[in-house]
């Protein structure tokens, strides 16, 4: 999912591709990548179990097309590096490639995705010198322009057009709203104005991808004035398909069932945690031992990371 931002994903360097970046090559030519390792059938990172693999892949007499659609399956399966090495990710890609479309085709996606790895590489090096520049819009501006010239270093024109066309259109139309926003000198219909003006010179695909978010926005407030008006889990589920479909409604709910588990719990917990802080009888290292056992016997140690919110 894009979200409105200044900041395009595509140079913002994932923890994953940080911990991976002295396996990339960082050469403008196409780079020796290291061996790939076979994973075993049937085996995926704990973070792909349930989900399907971004990207439509298509085929024109057996030459590969380009579009956004390669970055996504490139991004789909690069975003567990960390769970699963570099080799190994490379691997089940490559595999992938070689099932999904002919030998011509797929051996042009490999070139492409080692291209793309090595890009990824300077990217995390382009980052890391541009994280002190700050948030204002100038900087957003020159961030950009340093990962399309970078982006320049590994794909032709044609290539960057096809690839990211979809994005840098998105990233113009994000920093275009973020100049009307922080302009002074607009009054407010006038910025409406501005901002509708922007809405129709945009691609219909990528302004139905800029109002997800205020969609499912929308949704959560309408879900929240329902339940406040007394509305039970059928009329939120009814609600919820009406806006954003059935899959996403089931999602939603299980979404709500865990939410509601979890709240369970810590009020279980925030009793007992008051009853050993009121106990007299303890010294405060026998306190501060029950409380840590307390933690340990009921959360995860992840889930304990969380608990300081609700203590306090």
């Amino acid at each position: 999912m894009q979200l409105d931002t200044l900041k395009s994903p595509y140079f913002i360097a994932s923890a994953a591709l940080v911990l991976a970046a002295g396996l990339f090559a960082a050469n403008t030519d196409t780079p020796t990548l290291p061996a790939a390792t076979p994973v075993a059938s049937g085996e995926m990172p704990a973070s792909l179990q349930g989900t399907v693999s971004d990207g439509q892949l298509q085929t024109a007499a057996d030459a590969l097309v380009l579009d956004a659609s390669l970055i996504e399956l490139f991004d789909y399966h690069l975003a567990t590096v960390g769970e699963r090495t570099l080799a190994q990710v490379l691997a089940t890609l490559e595999a992938e490639l070689d099932k999904r479309l002919p030998p011509k085709a797929a051996a042009e996606a490999k070139r492409l995705l080692h291209r793309y790895v090595a890009f990824k590489r300077e990217l995390v090096a382009l980052e890391q010198q541009t994280e002190l520049a700050g948030a204002s819009l100038e900087s957003a501006q020159a961030r950009i322009k340093a990962v399309r010239a970078l982006r320049a270093k590994y794909f032709s024109p044609a290539e960057l057009t096809a690839l990211f066309g979809w994005q840098d259109t998105y990233d113009d139309d994000a920093l275009a709203r973020q100049a009307i926003l922080r302009d002074s000198s607009l009054k407010p219909l006038q910025k409406q104005q501005r901002l509708a003006e922007l809405d129709q010179r945009l691609p219909p695909e990528i302004l139905a991808q800029r109002q997800v978010p205020v969609q499912h926005l929308t949704l959560a407030e309408q879900v929240s004035r329902a339940r406040a008006q007394g509305a039970d889990d059928a009329a939120v589920y009814q609600l919820r398909t009406a806006s954003v479909g059935e899959p996403a409604a089931q999602r939603l709910a299980e979404v709500d069932r865990e939410e509601a588990a979890w709240q369970q719990r810590i009020q279980a917990y925030l009793v007992e945690l008051a009853r050993i802080k009121a106990d007299t009888a303890l010294d405060e290292a026998s306190r501060s031992s029950a409380i840590s056992l307390l933690r340990s016997a009921r959360f995860s140690a992840d889930e304990q990371l969380r608990l300081r919110a609700y203590e306090d």
